[in-house]
């Protein structure tokens, strides 16, 4: 069973949204002075940024249409 927007009908959506770029972000700015700065092992940050996002993508469920920009709470399927 495919997701529609609850806006406009369409089933153009995405897994995505503003909390799941914020996600990225804070990953992001914590990543790379854990790297750069403390010396960890590049591939384990890395690893541990990863699962943090899938769990993310898992847990948030936000959904985004690609054609009218609507973000919604999905079902997390």
């Amino acid at each position: 069973m495919a997701a529609t927007c609850p806006s406009c009908g369409s089933e153009r959506v995405r897994r995505g949204g503003k909390t799941i770029w914020l996600v990225y972000l804070v990953l992001l700015l914590l990543g790379i002075p854990s790297v750069l700065i403390f010396h960890l092992h590049a591939g384990l940050v890395a690893a541990i940024m990863l699962t943090a996002i899938v769990l993310a993508h898992l847990l948030l469920g936000e959904r985004v249409c690609l054609d009218c920009g609507t973000e919604w709470k999905g079902d997390g399927a």
